[in-house]
């Protein structure tokens, strides 16, 4: 027997179908995830890492994260030992981490330490959907920086590779918050003027100690409070704790977890 449709028919059998599997698509988008951000250990060679450890059994014992970025300063000097403390303790998370270094981490004597141990200090990955980008944004030891043009470069030839639609959460040392109360990148304007045709949905970094959160343009700033156990935050708070991140479609909200240290 043949069946015969009329075109009105037709037209509304074919939006159903396509209406069914586009909300098919969404349930896989929306599905979403969290991550977690801590920053600032400042490691030295003669402590014996307990901060770092009670930071790395808090988010162990999350069941809800897939990934840490560790968004710098995690030496004090530079020093060789206290990298191997870093890694040594940050190899304990069960779930993976990216690393991008702080002006703490840019040794004196031997720029190419952090590299060593962590690998490339600009780096690209992609997840849930979402592309992960660490720049970074260290000059030597200097608290307030301009990025120079290098790095201006390498971040423009990464978001050319990016389509237009595919959200963006960019990670760094030194904040981009257009309200920092501190050590904003001075070229922070022309940095963010990269994404204007591109969905840039987080600019998360470390370097100010303390919780700094603000909005623009579609765009989460985040700076983080500490997570030394030597040193504490420049806001004069003394909560210590990292960051959770949860997504979803190209949304993204944020929320501070205390950590006693």
């Amino acid at each position: 027997m043949t069946v015969r449709f009329s075109r009105r028919e037709f037209l509304a059998t074919t939006s159903l179908l396509l209406g069914g599997l586009a909300a098919g698509r969404g349930v896989a988008q929306s599905a979403g995830f969290t991550f977690a951000a801590m920053n600032d250990l400042h490691l030295q060679a003669d402590e014996d890492g307990k901060a770092l450890a009670k930071m790395v059994d808090a988010l162990n014992a999350r069941n809800d994260l897939d990934f840490t970025a560790v968004l710098g300063d995690l030496t004090t000097a530079a020093k060789p030992e206290e990298f191997a403390l870093a890694k040594t303790g940050l190899d304990r998370l069960q779930k993976p981490y990216y690393v991008i270094p702080g002006n703490h981490d840019a040794g004196k004597e031997d720029a190419s330490a952090f590299e060593r141990v962590f690998g490339p200090a600009n780096w690209r990955r992609e997840h849930g959907g979402w592309v992960l980008l660490g720049l970074n944004s260290t000059q030597g030891a200097s608290s307030d920086v301009t990025l120079p043009q290098d790095r201006l470069d390498w971040l423009k030839k990464e978001i050319a590779t990016i389509e237009p639609a595919t959200p963006i959460a960019l990670f760094l040392h030194h904040p981009l918050n257009p309200h920092s109360k501190a050590y904003r990148v001075k070229n922070a304007e022309e940095l963010l003027a990269l994404f204007q045709e591109h969905t840039l949905r987080l600019a998360a970094a470390g370097h100010f100690h303390g919780n700094q959160e603000e909005r623009r343009d579609g765009i989460l700033f985040t700076t983080t409070a500490c997570c030394a156990g030597t040193r504490g935050n420049h806001d004069k708070t003394t909560e210590k704790g990292y960051r959770l991140f949860h997504c979803k479609g190209d949304r993204i909200e944020t929320e501070f977890v205390v950590v006693t240290l």
